[in-house]
């Protein structure tokens, strides 16, 4: 906490400088960064001090004597490097990601902030030019969750600037722009796509019954795909005298080492590990793939042994059971093509296209104005009726991902405390899991207010007691 000190019939306020996430700012030496300012009074000591904590101690000296002095003229400091060049020399010097996140930092500069600030020294980016880019980026159609990760970027970059005492302080933290803490999720979609239990169920039936104890495994512990995908055989752990029920250790996931590399094992997103305890109607089902298997081996694993591909799962074993799932064999869903005897040409000439939209050359199927491929009901179409057994989605599909989002749900209906859920998926922060799904707990609020309630009226009853005792012993006394 910030502190103040009296010197001399002056007031000096000092406190430890953390970055935008409440770590401590460490100098070369490895030693915490300190900010003081001076003031005459003791009433400008305690604004100064109370307005450092409320922003956390990320604020150094000069913007908390901004605040309440005014800006000064000029804060930019002489000789500063443009932003590319020292994007390019943080990114080099940071020591905990993954090459596969040090290419995707560099691709989102390239694509979406070098041309706005590249060129630019750091001392001369302000917060109005940080505001215009964010409303450019909207006003092309950038998703909420993209510009936070182009946000969150360009603000660490520049709270580095800060430690390399470049600049005294970040344009980002001056802008009235809010992050979306969906961007921190896995895919960060706006809105949130989960299957009820029975959904689920009557999904699980489309597939081949091969795939329904990852698709159990995903839907019960939450996993990430790069996560369950990467378990091994060491990671399920047996149930035991000491340890009662089974566990599962999320403790590695796959990773690429850059854009379009080869795919790698390390740790899991946020170096996250945990151990989740399972279900034993889950165990059982897991128990078969780990026979004749040996330590290292993946659980889950294509015929050869091989990393399932995120790719090849969904668009060849995911897509066509969900759309299955989502025809009625009583109300298919239209059909492309019609029958006209005697009909010659090509595909396109009745306006036939391909997957891409383009005309397609294909010459017709006897007796129809569209080629073999193009004759029946378009590949992704299902149905429109309300009938039970017909899978219905609110939101768009959002892939096996949408099994984490379930099993949340899921969680929370059931009353399971969100640190508890927090913990079990993996999240940063409490805050992330709040964010995404703090609309499924409609009664915290009245459970709330009914818990304080009962506490008020507590009193009130106690004091009836007492009265009823007194009674009881008045009486006594008369017996006696």
């Amino acid at each position: 906490m910030a502190k103040i000190e009296p010197r001399s019939g002056r007031y000096r306020v000092a406190w430890r400088l953390c970055d935008s996430g409440g770590r401590l700012i460490r100098d070369a030496n490895g030693k915490p960064s300190y900010q003081s300012t001076t003031w005459s009074t003791e009433k400008l000591a305690k604004r100064a001090r109370d307005i450092a904590e409320g922003h956390r101690h990320s604020w150094t000296a000069r913007q908390v004597e901004d605040e309440i002095l005014g800006p000064s003229i000029d804060h930019s400091m002489p000789d500063t490097p443009t932003l590319a060049r020292w994007f390019d020399e943080w990114l080099g010097a940071i020591t905990r990601i993954t090459p596969g996140t040090r290419a995707t930092y560099q691709q989102q500069f390239r694509d979406h902030i070098n041309s706005a600030f590249g060129a630019m020294p750091l001392g001369q980016i302000t917060a109005l030019d940080v505001g215009r880019w964010v409303n450019r980026r909207r006003a092309e159609g950038a998703k909420n969750t993209t510009i936070t990760r182009d946000f969150s970027l360009l603000q660490q970059c520049l709270d580095a600037a800060i430690r390399a005492r470049h600049i005294d302080r970040n344009p980002c933290k001056d802008t009235d722009f809010v992050r979306n803490q969906t961007a921190d999720d896995d895919t960060g979609e706006d809105e949130v796509g989960a299957f009820a239990h029975d959904d689920f169920e009557l999904l699980r039936e489309r597939f081949d019954k091969k795939w329904h104890p990852l698709l159990n495994f995903l839907a019960y512990t939450g996993a990430r795909w790069s996560e369950a995908t990467a378990v091994a055989t060491e990671h399920i752990v047996a149930p035991s005298a000491d340890k009662p029920q089974p566990k599962v250790r999320i403790y590695r996931a796959w990773k690429r080492s850059g854009l379009g590399a080869e795919r790698y094992l390390g740790t899991t997103k946020g170096r996250r590990r945990r151990e989740l305890t399972v279900g034993m109607e889950l165990f059982e089902e897991l128990k078969p793939l780990l026979n004749g298997k040996k330590k290292g081996d993946l659980v889950f694993c294509g015929d050869e042994g091989q990393m399932i591909d995120y790719s090849n799962f969904y668009h060849r074993v995911w897509r066509p059971a969900m759309v299955e799932a989502q025809r009625c064999p009583s109300h298919p869903p239209g059909m492309r093509g019609e029958r006209i005897p005697g009909l010659k040409g090509r595909c396109r000439d009745h306006g036939g296209t391909n997957d891409q939209g383009k005309p397609c050359g294909a010459w017709l199927s006897p007796g129809w104005n569209r080629c073999v491929n193009h004759i029946g009901p378009d590949p992704d179409a299902v149905s429109d009726c309300d009938c039970p057994e017909v899978l219905r989605l609110e939101v768009p599909d959002g892939g096996p991902h949408r099994l984490r989002h379930s099993c949340a749900t899921w969680m929370f209906a059931r009353g399971v405390p969100p640190l508890v859920v927090s913990r079990r998926l993996g999240h940063a922060t409490l805050a992330i899991t709040s964010e995404i799904y703090g609309h499924l707990m409609p009664d915290s609020d009245e459970e709330a207010a009914a818990a304080l309630a009962g506490m008020r009226s507590k009193p009130a009853t106690e004091e009836v007691a007492d009265e009823d005792d007194i009674d009881q012993e008045e009486n006594l006394g008369e017996d006696e």
